[in-house]
């Protein structure tokens, strides 16, 4: 059985790097007030837009794209919540894969904040193989890396596209239902839906024995 987890919403709240990278905004413009300011914008229109109204409000002198470089490259200050911890205490036991989109560098920065070398034995960010979910390859390469194993258990909270390419590749899907995550809203199309990480590890175990 191979185990292969999300990233984003999936073993950490999105929200937390959210916030690290708008205190690291703040710090670098030297004024603390922004990150109120950022988090009341990100809130009220999500996180398209930020830091347009933020140069915009305070006649900010810095490049748009000096911004998105800080925050998108900033070493964040994430961790792993307990349940986390003990879902990945339970999948060690097994082979161990990720599948996580986003911009390279910024994903890989999560994985080593987050110190998930210790857990993980095969980490695919899809961006630097120039691909993404829902598209296939993400996945035959983990099926690819893991060629004695024919079980594979995917463990994500986005419907949207994250399962699309589960059923012709005979995989199965846990739908992580994020209460704070921004597709908690979005209808199930898996296998399985949870929203506690606890059941997550008695499925894993029920699908082991079956």
């Amino acid at each position: 059985m191979v185990i292969v987890f999300d990233l984003d919403d999936t073993l950490y709240d999105e929200l937390e790097f959210i916030k690290s990278g708008f205190k690291e905004i703040s710090k670098f413009l030297q004024n603390e007030s922004y990150y109120d300011y950022m988090m009341e914008v990100f809130f009220q229109e999500g996180s398209g837009k930020v830091f347009n109204r933020l140069i915009e409000k305070y006649n900010i002198d810095v490049p748009l794209s000096k911004l998105i470089e800080i925050y998108r490259f900033h070493t964040p200050d994430i961790v792993l919540a307990e349940d986390s911890l003990e879902l990945l205490a339970f999948a060690k036991n097994f082979n161990t894969a990720l599948i996580s989109d986003g911009h390279y560098i910024m994903q890989k920065n999560k994985f080593d904040a987050l110190k998930l070398g210790q857990y993980i034995k095969y980490p695919v960010f899809t961006d630097f193989y120039h691909t993404k979910k829902p598209e296939v390859k993400p996945y035959k390469m983990v099926m690819d890396h893991f060629k004695n194993e024919k079980f594979f258990i995917y463990i994500s909270d986005n419907p949207k596209k994250d399962f699309m390419a589960l059923q012709p590749l005979g995989w199965i899907g846990i739908r992580y239902k994020n209460p704070v995550g921004i597709y908690r809203n979005f209808e199930n199309n898996t296998n399985y839906e949870v929203s506690d990480k606890q059941e997550i590890i008695t499925i894993l175990k029920v699908l082991n024995n079956a």
